[in-house]
């Protein structure tokens, strides 16, 4: 069995809380996976003898402490990823969700913790706003600040900017120099070395933050 497969399984066990593999619950998993109800028996036979589940009594299953430290942890990778992906590139919910499955397999803990402390941040995440994060009284828009400045980027708002954003290099912890602001609104700044025009929607999409 693939490792991504093992770790499906437990995490899929972990988040909806399984404790009887009862036959709706097999019938639920076959669809999901997209195996028959015999290779499920047999992939869970695998998964307790590697000691991530126990098996039994009767339809009983439950995590291990190993396999509950695993399931815990792709569970994390895929909320981040999946927070990162509608916040940051405008996916929608369920394309987001996909493409965090196949993502948190890959992704190190490095790279999620380093993501999940970027979202944590006040404001910075439409799911911790629900939870009731206040705004960021420190984050302005990249127009606010005066020529020769040096910010760096923290949010981008708006899915629309993100590509043309994007294929300029202005990303959230990239610094940016302002060197110019024109009379229209638009700004010449300065990104990893290049000078950049960018209009005045743009600019005001970009928030920063200064630099200590």
């Amino acid at each position: 069995m693939q490792t991504s497969v093992h770790e499906d399984y437990l995490e899929w066990i972990l988040e909806n809380r399984i404790e009887s593999l009862d036959d709706d619950t097999l019938q639920v998993i076959s669809k999901k996976f997209d195996r028959s109800r015999d290779m499920v028996r047999n992939d869970l036979n695998h998964i307790e003898s590697t000691g991530d589940i126990i098996l039994g009594p009767g339809t009983a299953v439950q995590l291990t402490k190993q396999g509950r430290k695993t399931a815990e942890c792709i569970l994390k990778k895929h909320k981040t990823l999946e927070c990162f992906l509608t916040e940051m590139l405008g996916m929608d919910q369920d394309t987001a969700s996909q493409q965090a499955c196949r993502m948190e397999h890959e992704t190190s803990n490095d790279t999620i913790s380093r993501l999940n402390r970027y979202l944590s941040r006040p404001g910075r995440c439409r799911q911790e706003r629900r939870r009731g994060c206040a705004q960021p009284c420190d984050l302005k828009p990249l127009s606010f600040y005066n020529e020769k400045e040096t910010v760096r980027v923290a949010v981008v708002r708006g899915p629309r900017c993100m590509g043309r954003l994007n294929d300029i290099g202005v990303i959230p912890g990239e610094e940016v120099t302002i060197q110019r602001k024109l009379s229209n609104g638009s700004l010449v700044v300065t990104i990893k070395g290049s000078d950049i025009a960018i209009s005045p929607e743009i600019a005001a999409s970009v928030l920063v933050e200064t630099i200590e």
